[in-house]
C-alpha cells in the first residue's frame, strides 16, 4: 500500500482498547487486604504481590538500552542466582520499549532484544521464571494500543512501513513517533504487553509502579481490576513539583495508606525535571515516601541506576535508602558507555 493512498485519522489514545480482563491469572472476586495474600509471589489481575523475604532488584525506563539491561543482569548476577535457588527477583518497572526522540537507535532493535531476552529467560528458568517481573509503563500501554489501532485499520506485515510512515506524517505524528516500538513489534510482543501486570506490592510495604499514585484507590481491589482512569494515573502523570497539575505528596500518602504500603518507587519522570534539592546520588525523592529513578534514559543530573530492596525490611522513608546499599549506579564514575 502506498502512503499517499492511506488516510490516518487523528485518533487519540483510547484507554478502553485495553482489555482489563486479559491477564495470566483471574482477579480474585472479593477484596483482599495485603496480609490476606499468601506469603509468596502471587499474581492477581494487575498486581503482583511479593513476600516478606528475599531481595528485588529494580530497573526502570530502559527505553531500548540493550547494554544497560545487560549491565544490570551482570552486576546483580540475577539469572545465575535465580538458577541456584536464591531468594531474589528482578523487576522491570516499565518503559523498556521505544527509543526516545533524538536518541541514536543503537542497537537498532534494542527493545525487541530486551523483550525477547526476558521471554527467553523466563522459559529457561522454568517455574522460577516468574521471578523476572515486567510491569507495564505508559510506553508499553501506548505502543500496544497504537499497534491494535493500526491492525484494525488494515496494517499488515507487508504494508506496515507505509502505514507507519503515513501515521508519522499525520497531524498527530509527533505523538505517535514516541511509541516507535510499533515499527518492530510482532503479534507475540503485542500479546505479551497486553498481559503485563501494572503494580508490584511487597508484604512489608514496598510498592512499585511506573509513574505515580492513583488518586481514588480505596483498597488493593481497585488495583487488581483498575478502571481506565486509575490505570491512566498509574502510568502517565508526573509530580506537581515537576509538572503543573501533577500528583501531590498528599496523593502519595493516601495511595500508600489505602493499600497498606509505605514506600513508593517509580520511574517515568526525568530526574532533570526536579529541583536540585530533591536530587541526590542520581535519583530523586518527592516527600518522605517516594523515590524516582531511571536506568536507561536519564538525563543529567540523573545517573543510570538500579534499586535494591530487601523485602524483609520495612523502610521508614525514601531517605533511608542509601547509595551502595539500595541505590546502585550502573557504571563506574557515573558514566555510561559511549553508545548513546
Amino acid at each position: 500500500m502506498h502512503s499517499s493512498k492511506l488516510k490516518i485519522m487523528n485518533i487519540p489514545l483510547i484507554y478502553t482498547l485495553l482489555c482489563l480482563s486479559c491477564f495470566a491469572s483471574v482477579a480474585i472476586a472479593q477484596p483482599k487486604l495485603l496480609a490476606q495474600y499468601p506469603n509468596q509471589l502471587t499474581r492477581d489481575g494487575h498486581i503482583v504481590v511479593l513476600p516478606d523475604h528475599g531481595t528485588v532488584y529494580i530497573v526502570s525506563d530502559l527505553h531500548a538500552h540493550w547494554d544497560d539491561f545487560n549491565q544490570w543482569l551482570k552486576l546483580t548476577n540475577l539469572v545465575e542466582r535465580i538458577q541456584k535457588g536464591e531468594d531474589v527477583y528482578g523487576l522491570l518497572l516499565g518503559d523498556t520499549v521505544d527509543y526516545k526522540p533524538g536518541e541514536p537507535r543503537h542497537p537498532p532493535y534494542g527493545d525487541i532484544r530486551i523483550v525477547d531476552r526476558v521471554l527467553e529467560l523466563r522459559k529457561q528458568l522454568g517455574d522460577n521464571g516468574k521471578r523476572l517481573i515486567y510491569v507495564r509503563g505508559n510506553h508499553e500501554f501506548a505502543a500496544a494500543d497504537t499497534y491494535a489501532m493500526l491492525k484494525k485499520m488494515g496494517m499488515t506485515s507487508e504494508n506496515r512501513p507505509d502505514v507507519i510512515r503515513a501515521l508519522y506524517a499525520s497531524p498527530s505524528g509527533a505523538y505517535y513517533e514516541q511509541f516507535n516500538f510499533i515499527e518492530r513489534m510482532t503479534d507475540v510482543h503485542y500479546e505479551f504487553l497486553m498481559n503485563l501486570p501494572t503494580v508490584v506490592v511487597g508484604k512489608n510495604g514496598f510498592v512499585g509502579v511506573h509513574a505515580g499514585p492513583a488518586r481514588f484507590v480505596r483498597s488493593l481491589a481497585d488495583l487488581v481490576d483498575p478502571n481506565p482512569k486509575t490505570l491512566e494515573e498509574l502510568l502517565w502523570p508526573r509530580p506537581e513539583i515537576a509538572y503543573t497539575g501533577g500528583y501531590t505528596i498528599d496523593h502519595i500518602d493516601k495511595f500508600l495508606k489505602a493499600i497498606h504500603g509505605n514506600l513508593l518507587i517509580v520511574g517515568h519522570t526525568p530526574i532533570g525535571y526536579f529541583p536540585r534539592k530533591n536530587v541526590r546520588d542520581g535519583i530523586a525523592t518527592f516527600g518522605e515516601n517516594q523515590l524516582i529513578f531511571s536506568t536507561g534514559y536519564s538525563g543529567p543530573p540523573g545517573i543510570p541506576a538500579y534499586i535494591e530492596i530487601d523485602l524483609a525490611e520495612t523502610y521508614p522513608s525514601a531517605h533511608s535508602l542509601k547509595l551502595g546499599v539500595n541505590i546502585h549506579h550502573l557504571y563506574d564514575n557515573t558514566k555510561t558507555p559511549n553508545k548513546h
